[in-house]
């Protein structure tokens, strides 16, 4: 049985660099890499938290990161950027080109920042809370590697590519809107695969195309794309703003971070920024936004003790109580992660 812990998150923060950094990553990118994973966690993302960690560490041990490399950033006009993340650490790639698109917003009032050689970014989520407490809103969306069928195919022809939306609410429970293109992301099934629990029907199929619960099953088949050919849709229209428009890998051309962990994945990602400051004030903005989200929470619930909600308000619930209690970690996954740092183990690279 899986036993659940509190650990302070400045001890989650230095067992995490210390195991970047005794892999060779830059101290820089080590610090940004970590931010991304300990805010997931903060904001109720395990999937895509501290997790990751020996996953990560797995890719770097195998050759498939580069741990001392430069983000280098390629300014084309007053509002677009090219940020080349030197295939290292994608959270430390995506946290960098989301401080340069928040830095164009602030100035020019909106910015489109690219971003090409990088690797799975954790989730749109942490991005957009930093943005948010930034006072811009950001829409974001990264590729990967192919995992669903075109509609009315039977072959992998795109990524399940994420998509976000935040925007800045007055008193911090900012609108946050994150989801993977897929019925379910796959953190979530490996994640029930790893506790050999049953997942739901309709969120994937196996290798042969027949319906399955079974998480293993899943991931060495297909996962379904949300709505149908909308999902299927989106997630090339993701592809094209990430790795077709960057110059960078689109969906053939991107290598398993499961099955090819020695090669560069070539990920890449997209982050538009836009300042209401610079439109109707940042302030009339959130007075106007508070207004619609208040008359959203107003209306009346199937269940009376089951209130409406706006996305974003659960994720700044726990982020406080995690902040103040510390990160809600799998004991196993802690210890192993504290050998990570000490260097007593290796990271290890999950079966897909």
């Amino acid at each position: 049985m899986v036993e659940m812990i509190r650990v302070p998150v400045e001890e989650c923060r230095t067992i995490c660099i210390e195991a970047y950094e005794r892999n060779g990553v830059a101290p820089e990118i080590a610090s940004l890499a970590t931010d991304q994973f300990i805010l997931c966690d903060l904001l109720g993302i395990q999937t895509h938290g501290i997790l990751r960690l020996s996953h990560y560490i797995g890719r770097l041990q195998a050759g498939g990161i580069e741990p001392a490399t430069s983000i280098t950033v390629d300014r084309k006009t007053p509002a677009m950027a090219i940020v080349d993340g030197g295939n290292t650490l994608g959270t430390a790639v995506a946290g960098r080109a989301t401080e340069v698109a928040i830095e164009i917003a602030q100035e020019v009032g909106i910015a489109f920042v690219s971003v090409k050689n990088s690797n799975h970014f954790g989730a749109n989520a942490s991005f957009g809370w930093g943005a948010c407490e930034a006072g811009v809103i950001l829409l974001s969306g990264t590729n990967g590697s192919l995992t669903m069928p075109a509609t009315g195919g039977k072959a992998q022809v795109v990524g399940n590519n994420p998509i976000g939306y935040a925007a800045p609410r007055k008193g911090g429970k900012h609108f946050i809107l994150d989801f993977a293109l897929s019925v379910q992301s796959r953190g979530k099934i490996r994640r029930a695969a790893e506790l050999g629990e049953p997942i739901p029907e309709g969120w994937g199929l196996d290798s042969n195309g027949m319906d399955t619960t079974d998480a293993a099953k899943v991931l060495q088949g297909f996962v379904l794309p949300v709505g149908g050919h909308k999902g299927y849709g989106l997630a090339l229209a993701v592809d094209m703003l990430t790795g077709v428009l960057s110059g960078g890998h689109y969906a053939p051309l991107i290598k398993s971070q499961f099955y090819e962990p020695d090669k560069s994945s070539g990920i890449c990602h997209y982050f538009i920024c836009i300042d209401p400051d610079k439109l109707i004030g940042r302030e009339t903005f959130q007075a106007r936004l508070e207004d619609y989200c208040s008359w959203i929470k107003e209306q009346p619930s199937i269940d009376p003790k089951v209130p409406v909600r706006v996305p974003g308000e659960r994720a700044a619930e726990a982020y406080a109580g995690n902040l103040r209690k510390g990160i809600l970690v799998d004991s196993d996954h802690h210890k192993r992660n504290q050998g990570l740092a000490k260097g007593t183990i290796k990271g290890v690279i999950p079966k897909g």
